[in-house]
């Protein structure tokens, strides 16, 4: 809620907004794709460790069993693990690509050059041992697949597919195999389907090819396999356009072919549920992913995005699709019922997925960055800690009532957590501001100072800390959640003479440079945080104006264009943020009118409003809802 405040301490030279991770797209489209999604994951994610490495990522691998992950960058391996990152010894030059068997913690590194034609080799690094084995090859390395299952490691080179035995580490040239072939193994079959051209080569558990499936001419592109089902699913490039060809394990024959109205190049498969996902390719502002039933080949999804889909990595384990797009972060779909949200995650150009711990490695330039998949993200104002979103209201009377929401839109039973809130001139609740997972208070007193009010997580405060003074000449405060990059809740706030400032929190109950955002904003008579209202990963403001209009100001490194989303707003004398009240996994906002009845808008994650719900009658006793 927006409430009258003061003016903080002096004005100082103003730090312009650091760049952001997300860049502005087309609002409109954005909004309307947006639209019709359903619930969210039970589960959320939530954004782990991010580690910087040196050199610029070019290819990565995890250990599932150790949760150590690999990278080659700038000449060198590194892993990283538990938060740091170290390099690897190993007796080779140009890492390329690498692959991990997690059974017996062995990592292999192929150590290249396009333009030699010797000191060519696979570096096989025991990490138990930490010794190092160098296979020589007779030329440059485009791919290498394990077989944890049978301890096999098959490599492509321009002289063929050799397989190296992973418990002897002796190398074997497959007989009449093809030159830089892509590879896909089947563990439960033991044979390896190496791409070339126009056709697929299957390689049996003895390392010879045993047939050949001629795809008609299309030009392969890429493929995986679906172990339970034995079955392949081949992309290819036609004449007119693209298809999808399923390949049967057994008789190595063409079964079925989708074809596709655009570019296979960005797209992934999840084996548990025999479904693929292909993200759109075209240079548009906005995108999607089309989801096909692998049992039937036909298409029985499109779950839009906000800006274009770039990568696409899965998780089998817990049926999650993880999106990086070409800006505004990751999209995460929920695989039972295609719902999303958005984690603000730099746009990645790889990952590696740990199915054991749920956790996804992302990596781009000199960045790590850990999706935790079984992270509970904080609730904006959970004062309970029973992960619903609550309201806080104070009374005529300057008590304070706790009004703990019940998750799906209604109430508990209220609680009274304050006495003697008259004085306050300001409330706002920015959610966890000290950084000690629980929800927070701040309130501004008449004399200007600023006092945080910490939440015990149980329904009541800690001992209250100032953490300002000189507040008294701001006209609104409100809590806007994680606002720039450095995921600390965040405070704006804006001066008598309309300037807009954010006051940065530095995620321990104090401030980090306050940001100049705007001018003019004296013409709003609300201005209220509501979380990432659009789900486009960055938290969100909305305005109303003079004619009762309500606007969303949408942050992406400053703000991008304005949307409209209502009207006639000036009925209703306070709005608040509250983050999702109903459950749906949605940033909704309640609203008070004249007659004192709360109303509860329940966001849909993009532009629409549906039909508001009454949720409270009798609320114009309180001088302030946050």
């Amino acid at each position: 809620m927006s409430v009258a405040l003061g003016k903080p301490r002096a004005l100082k030279k103003e730090i312009v907004l650091r760049r952001r991770l997300v860049a502005a797209t087309s609002v409109a489209a954005a909004f309307a794709l947006l639209l019709g999604t359903t619930a969210a994951p039970a589960t959320a994610d939530d954004i782990g460790d991010v580690v910087q490495i040196e050199g610029e990522a070019s290819s990565i691998a995890v250990n599932s069993t150790t949760d150590t992950v690999y990278l080659t960058s700038m000449g060198a391996v590194l892993k990283v693990k538990a938060g740091g990152s170290s390099y690897v010894t190993w007796p080779g030059d140009h890492p390329g690509r690498l692959v991990v068997n997690s059974a017996t913690n062995r990592l292999y590194v192929a150590s290249s050059d396009k333009t030699m034609t010797e000191n060519n080799s696979l570096v096989v690094i025991d990490e138990t041992t930490q010794k190092s084995t160098l296979i020589p090859l007779d030329s440059y390395v485009a791919d290498i697949a394990v077989n944890e299952k049978a301890n096999k490691v098959y490599v492509s080179t321009d002289a063929g597919i050799t397989v190296v035995d992973g418990a002897t580490n002796i190398a074997t040239l497959v007989a009449d195999s093809p030159g830089l072939g892509h590879i896909a193994v089947n563990p439960k079959s033991n044979k390896a389907y190496v791409l070339s051209g126009g056709r697929v080569l299957v390689i049996d558990a003895s390392g010879q090819i045993t047939s050949t499936v001629d795809l008609g001419g299309d030009t392969v592109l890429d493929s995986t396999v679906n172990p339970t089902k034995n079955k392949i699913y081949v992309t290819t490039k036609t004449t007119s356009g693209s298809s999808i060809k399923v390949i049967d394990g057994v008789s190595d024959t063409i079964t079925a072919t989708l074809p596709w109205d655009g570019p296979l190049e960005t797209w992934a498969f999840n084996a548990a549920t025999d479904k693929l996902y292909i993200g759109s390719a075209a240079a548009s502002n906005v995108g999607s992913v089309r989801v096909v039933d692998g049992a039937t080949m036909r298409e029985t999804a499109k779950i839009p995005t906000p800006t274009q889909v770039k990568k696409i990595a899965v998780n089998p384990a817990n049926n999650k699709i993880y999106v990086s797009m070409a800006d505004r972060g990751t999209t995460v779909i929920d695989g039972r019922n295609n719902s999303t949200t958005t984690l603000r995650v730099h746009p990645w150009l790889m990952a590696a997925v740990n199915p054991s711990n749920n956790k996804v490695y992302t990596a781009v330039w000199d960045q790590v960055s850990v999706i935790d998949g079984n992270a509970q993200p904080p609730i904006k104002n959970d004062y309970n800690s029973d992960r619903a979103a609550d309201v806080i209201a104070r009374d005529s009377a300057g008590l304070l009532w706790l009004y703990p929401g019940d998750g799906r839109g209604g109430w508990l039973t209220r609680k009274q957590v304050g006495q003697g809130w008259n004085v306050m001139t300001a409330i706002t609740a920015p959610g966890d501001f000290n950084g000690d997972g629980n929800a927070d208070v701040l309130a501004r007193d008449g004399s200007g100072l600023l006092w945080l009010y910490p939440g015990n997580g149980s329904s009541g405060w800690l001992p209250r800390v100032q953490v300002g003074s000189g507040w008294e000449s701001m006209s609104a405060i409100g809590g806007i959640g994680k606002f720039d990059d450095d995921r600390f809740v965040d405070v704006v706030a804006r001066s008598r003479e309309g300037w807009l400032f954010v006051y940065r929190g530095d995620g321990k109950g104090g401030w980090l440079p306050r940001s100049y955002v705007g001018f003019g904003w004296n013409g709003m008579s609300e201005i209220t945080g509501v979380g990432d209202f659009n789900m486009d990963s960055t938290p969100d403001v909305v305005a109303r104006d003079a004619s009762g209009a309500l606007q969303l100001y949408r942050n992406g490194g400053g703000w991008l264009p304005t949307q409209q989303i209502g009207q006639g707003w000036n009925s209703m004398n306070s709005l608040v943020g509250p983050g999702d009240f109903n459950g749906d996994g949605r940033a909704d906002i309640l609203a008070r009118n004249a007659a004192g009845e709360l109303w509860l808008y329940a966001g849909s994650g993009g532009a629409a409003w549906p039909t508001a719900t009454k949720v409270g009658t009798g609320w114009n006793v309180m001088t302030a809802i946050l």
